[in-house]
């Protein structure tokens, strides 16, 4: 019997509810069904009654519950005793975008190893595709990115903070697109697979073919050292920008960007991925803790 099928009994006998239950564990209503009936099928029995609309849970469905917490417990004990290392010795690898573990991770990881010294992370940087690759082939454990829609089915995207774009520029003189006009400037364009390219042809786009001077950056970092020497304007999420912005160095007018648009930063795992009570700790704290972090961070570009 799968541990994830017990997982899901447990958590639908304590909250009562499949609906609640599947906020908790993050999966969608017809996957707990699937779970329960698959426990269902191999015990030849109902574990759950519907009585009006209250779930209740049947006595074939206690006995289970009894044995399923004993064998949860147990496994959860095994994955963090693997390799005959503890809680407070255990790895977690991460995936992060640049723009992700420069501005809003860093902090956060520095907050989680007080709370467990003895956790060693290792954090791989490197563009999205690559990163997803190794998310799938289980290379990672968590994935951050900046991104808009979430569309592999294999994954699952927790949506932590919508980041607020921007066109970016030199100086204090940016204040609305018209300003764009007749001004002569040099274009920073993302590469193709960032995250806001479609906001940035959207809105700047129709600059590219007229600009004599355009570059095609490959980092953050890139784009802004252009803005300052080149005298550049490109499209960036403000959590990026903000003490360049609060400076003076760069200015910043925010975007009122469509649905389709509106990039995130996610927290991404694989569907299969068994949370360790460790990740599970890890994933409060990001939840908990990432829409505060322009305020803890600080980055001079």
């Amino acid at each position: 019997m799968d541990i994830r099928h017990l997982v899901t009994l447990k958590t639908i006998a304590r909250l009562g509810s499949f609906t609640k239950a599947s906020d908790e564990l993050r999966y969608s209503q017809s996957t707990l069904t699937i779970h329960i009936q698959a426990i269902e099928k191999e015990l030849n029995g109902k574990v759950f009654e519907r009585i009006g609309k209250n779930i209740v849970i049947t006595e074939l469905g206690n006995e289970l519950l009894s044995i399923a917490d004993v064998i949860v417990k147990a496994h959860e004990k095994i994955e963090t005793l693997k390799n005959g290392k503890n809680v407070n010795e255990s790895t977690i690898r991460i995936g992060a975008q640049e723009s992700v573990a420069l501005y809003r991770l860093q902090p956060i990881m520095n907050q989680f190893q007080q709370i467990f010294p003895q956790i060693k992370i290792i954090q791989v940087l490197g563009q999205k595709s690559e990163l997803i690759d190794k998310l799938l082939t289980g290379e990672i454990d968590l994935l951050f990115v900046m991104q808009r829609q979430h569309d592999n089915a294999n994954l699952v995207a927790i949506d932590l903070v919508e980041e607020k774009m921007g066109i970016v520029g030199l100086g204090q003189n940016l204040h609305s697109l018209d300003d764009l006009k007749n001004k002569n400037f040099v274009l920073i364009y993302p590469k193709n697979d960032c995250s806001y390219r479609n906001a940035f042809e959207k809105y700047l786009g129709v600059y590219l073919e007229s600009r004599k001077n355009s570059i095609e950056a490959l980092s953050i970092q890139t784009i802004k050292q252009s803005i300052v020497i080149n005298s550049g304007v490109s499209i960036l999420p403000y959590s990026t920008v903000q003490y360049e912005t609060q400076s003076g160095q760069i200015s910043f007018f925010e975007l009122d960007l469509s649905p389709e648009d509106k990039v995130s930063t996610q927290l991404i795992y694989h569907k299969n991925k068994w949370l360790s009570p460790l990740l599970k700790e890890f994933i409060k704290l990001i939840e908990q803790e990432m829409p505060k972090t322009l305020s803890a961070t600080k980055h001079s570009g």
